[in-house]
């Protein structure tokens, strides 16, 4: 009854200064990120089976399925297994530059750097956080402390548990307790110290899938993993709640599983390509909901969150397009003209003017991936809303561009007011 006598240019102030303190304390909150990978769970048996959690991070944000495995048939494929799957979303790239293409991660490429590299390098101030039931994942993927990985360190570790088989014998359920155990450590770390950034690793859900294939054991772990991400959900919606920050959040999985009983993976069938997001975030883009979703968009959505600071001639190298924040466009390709050496460079278009100029450039060499530097050739300024440029390729370029794959290649960089994307070009002499 009150309420009624308060006068309505009154309460619209009053409503008005509400949301702008709200905006406000978020402009001044305190980022931070955090992903975790459920390993090897198909988007369809997700769909169909029970994870509370999971559907409580995608309500707070979105759910989209995405893709993994490199361009189909490309330069940059790669079979789908798991240290790939990992390394894709760790470096932003894909086998191609990364060139970790087993679970031996045999001579992983450190040029192109994981996001604590980044971290480690760029923004030191930050705390970074390893929650892992796999040690191969700082120790060769990372490459923690070795000087060839940039000496990057960790602020927080937790893993080795699947070195213990005093604590953690291998029988029956033991990767279950190793899951376990690391979630539970991530939730109270989360809790107690609010690291930046970390990334949290299940096992679990995949050991079910290679033993049993995608029967109601799996479908079990997959509950269960999901109760472990909600342990660590819980501390992340207490430390929003008890402090000024900014979380987002990440979940998904490495790879899919081959039909009919999904006991395997490795190939390049849709069912194995496609992998999916959990998102909670408040500024997901046109990007997140397209048909384009990539593995690789991880990476450059917590440079955005994090702020970042990525020197260029890292930027230029990611095959991911961040789907949080300002991004004007996605899906850079290529394709022959029906004209004799023309090249049709496509890509697609999510801003609202007609107007936006961006640039594109080639660049002959890959000493990038050797640690050197590679320089780029103006190639046309062009309008963004056109989403298509006929390049008329210059015969001498099929002649000096990098080998590989017994194919000669040259870079096309795509540059924009809000973000870049890159793509290989292979030219037949």
């Amino acid at each position: 009854m009150i309420m009624n006598r308060i006068p309505i240019f009154v309460l619209l102030a009053i409503t008005t200064l509400h949301c702008n303190l709200l905006e406000d304390e978020k402009d001044t909150a305190t980022p931070k990120a955090i992903y975790i990978i459920v390993d090897g769970i198909s988007t369809d048996v997700l769909q169909s089976t029970p994870t509370p959690n999971i559907d409580a991070i995608s309500a707070m944000g979105g759910f989209n399925t995405a893709m993994t495995g490199g361009i189909a048939d490309g330069y940059s494929e790669s079979p789908t297994a798991s240290a790939i799957g990992y390394n894709n979303v760790l470096t932003g790239t894909w086998a191609n530059k990364h060139n970790v293409y087993t679970n031996g991660i045999n001579a992983p490429n450190y040029h192109y750097y994981s996001l604590f590299r980044l971290i480690h390098e760029q923004s030191p101030e930050l705390t970074t956080a390893l929650f892992s039931s796999w040690t191969d994942n700082r120790t060769k993927l990372i490459g923690e402390g070795l000087e060839k990985a940039g000496g990057v360190e960790i602020d927080i570790i937790r893993d080795g548990y699947d070195l213990n088989v005093e604590e953690f014998p291998q029988d029956s359920g033991w990767v279950q307790k190793v899951d376990t155990r690391v979630a539970t450590e991530a939730a109270e770390v989360i809790l107690t110290e609010g690291p930046d950034f970390s990334w949290v690793y299940l096992w679990y859900t995949d050991d079910t899938g290679h033993v049993y294939g995608e029967d109601e054991r799996h479908r079990a772990s997959i509950t269960y993993a999901d109760s472990l991400v909600g342990l660590i959900y819980d501390a992340v919606l207490q430390r929003q709640e008890q402090h000024n920050e900014d979380w987002f959040v990440a979940v998904t999985t490495d790879h899919g599983r081959s039909l009919p009983n999904g006991f395997g993976h490795g190939g390049q069938s849709e069912r194995e390509r496609e992998v999916w997001f959990a998102v909670q975030a408040t500024n997901l883009n046109t990007h997140f909901d397209s048909a384009h979703l990539k593995h690789v968009d991880l990476y450059p959505s917590v440079v955005y969150q994090l702020g970042l600071d990525m020197p260029d001639t890292q930027r230029s190298e990611l095959d991911g397009i961040p789907f949080i924040g300002p991004v004007l466009t996605s899906h850079l390709s290529t394709r022959e003209s029906e004209q004799e050496n023309v090249q049709l460079i496509e890509w697609e278009y999510y801003g609202m003017r007609d107007n936006v100029m961006g640039t594109l450039s080639y660049s002959i060499s890959d000493e990038f991936s050797r640690g050197g530097k590679d320089e780029y050739v103006f190639i046309a300024e062009i309008n963004l809303s056109n989403e298509q440029y006929e390049w008329n390729v210059p015969d001498s370029l099929a002649l000096i561009g990098f080998e590989f794959q017994d194919k000669n290649w040259i870079k096309l960089l795509l540059e924009t007011p809000e973000n870049s994307s890159n793509i290989w070009l292979g030219l037949t002499p």
